[in-house]
């Protein structure tokens, strides 16, 4: 079965459409087979009295012509000649003619009944004779279908002509059939068409939720769906489009309460700070400073922090490997240890500054705890994979999860010197899920502490 909701439907649509065909023809073919009544009405004497009853009718009336006994398949007339040779007789039409003299009478000993061929099933037939129009469709042959003659009955009359009767075999199919084929296949075109025409109008709303919902997956900033389709998906778009008014002013909410945050602290840090001015202490002056300007620096990392999620940044397609060459590149002018391992160029589409911070933290959270970083890129499959390894230590594996929490350093497991705010790790990690990937970490044996970040590439960038 397909995978999308729109080919699910289509496809029940055309099978439901090939089951009705199907259905029609078995009860054509099978239900209303004609040929097992036409065996039954030879076999049980049905046409000898017909034929004894045909008789009666014209001796009586004097009959020559225009016979009202005539049906579809049942034809009568009266001839001056024998239609047939009864030195052809097999031993079923000697059977059957002997049934018709005793039905008839001694008066009417030249009595005979021929049966030509045994009927087949009319679905055997059928496919016969379509197999004989397809292969006539390409020349020029034209040949109409004439029902064949499944029995013949003669009887000499008194007057010494002879009223013949003939039993028409059926149809394969009716004659109307062939005629209709072409206008059914172009109305089946033009059903499925519209079906589908329809069908993708229906369906169209879910695709576009789907595209704004993976966009506001990764960051960015979207408008409402707009309010269309059948009431089920207009309920699905309502529900949507409230869940991303309420999480844009939580955001904004966010971003202005922290803003008015911001604003407050500094006001009261700076008259601290003019206030240690006055400090005749040298050590005890130092000491406020100090602390004066690590309440900064919280409050500076923590507004970053909780602000990164509103980032205005907008989503674009670069090459990643170049974006990582340069970030090693600077931070190896900056006379850290970075060694980037230069691979094929690889499209990806995302938030680059974003992501230049993230692996910028990762990278340089290495390079404290390892002294130096090797840094690699791999594609696989529908993945980006880039690795930053370090020659540090490593981390214990229940501590790895712990790392990500903001503030928190592991001092006890890595270097208990090291600066920062412990929020490198946990900014990296929401950056990269904000792409729809994720951070893990894995310690290398012999090696150090393996930081990958792995990227979902977008599908319309997979080849």
């Amino acid at each position: 079965m397909p995978k999308k909701l729109a080919s699910q439907i289509i496809s029940l649509i055309l099978f439901m459409l090939l089951c009705t065909h199907i259905l029609t023809s078995f009860n054509f073919f099978i239900k209303t087979d004609f040929h097992d009544i036409l065996n039954d009405r030879i076999n049980n004497g049905t046409y000898i009295n017909r034929m004894a009853t045909a008789v009666n009718v014209v001796e009586s009336n004097k009959i020559r012509d225009n016979f009202t006994l005539s049906t579809f398949r049942e034809k009568f007339y009266v001839i001056d000649t024998p239609l047939f040779e009864t030195a052809n007789l097999n031993a079923q039409d000697h059977k059957l003619s002997q049934q018709l003299k005793e039905r008839m009478g001694e008066q009417y000993p030249n009595a005979s009944i021929q049966q030509l061929y045994i009927p087949e099933s009319r679905i055997f037939s059928a496919l016969k004779h379509f197999s004989e129009y397809i292969d006539r469709l390409g020349s020029d042959e034209i040949k109409s279908y004439s029902p064949a003659v499944i029995l013949q009955s003669q009887v000499q009359l008194s007057n010494g002509n002879w009223l013949v009767m003939l039993i028409l075999d059926v149809y394969p199919y009716p004659t109307w059939m062939a005629e209709t084929l072409k206008p059914l296949s172009i109305f089946t075109i033009i059903f499925v068409l519209f079906s589908i025409i329809i069908v993708l109008g229906i369906t169209s709303p879910l695709a576009e939720l789907e595209k704004k919902a993976q966009k506001l997956g990764v960051g960015e900033k979207i408008k409402a769906v707009k309010l269309r389709g059948p009431i089920d998906i207009q309920n699905v778009i309502i529900a949507f489009n409230t869940m991303l008014k309420r999480v844009t002013n939580v955001n904004d909410h966010r971003a202005r309460a922290l803003a008015a945050i911001s604003h407050d602290i500094r006001t009261p840090l700076t008259s601290m700070r003019l206030q240690a001015e006055f400090i005749s202490e040298p050590d005890i002056q130092d000491n406020i400073f100090k602390k004066i300007d690590e309440m900064e620096q919280i409050c500076e990392a923590t507004i970053t922090f909780a602000l990164q999620d509103s980032w205005s940044e907008k989503t674009r397609v670069f090459d990643i490997v170049s974006l990582v060459d340069s970030l090693c590149a600077d931070l190896y002018e900056q006379g850290l240890e970075v060694h980037f391992e230069l691979t094929e160029k690889m499209k990806f589409s995302g938030r680059p500054v974003a992501l230049k911070r993230a692996i910028t933290n990762l990278i340089k959270n290495g390079v404290e705890y390892g002294e130096s970083v090797e840094v690699s890129i791999v594609k696989l499959d529908s993945v980006i994979k880039i690795h930053i390894l370090d020659q540090g230590k490593g981390i214990p594996t229940d501590k790895m999860e712990q790392l990500f929490s903001p503030f928190e350093r592991l001092e006890h497991s890595r270097n208990r010197d090291s600066g920062g705010l412990g929020l490198g790790m946990a900014i990296a990690r929401s950056v990269v899920r904000s792409h729809g990937g994720e951070v893990e970490l894995k310690n290398i044996e012999d090696k150090g502490l393996d930081a990958i970040v792995i990227l979902p590439i977008p599908p319309s960038l997979i080849h």
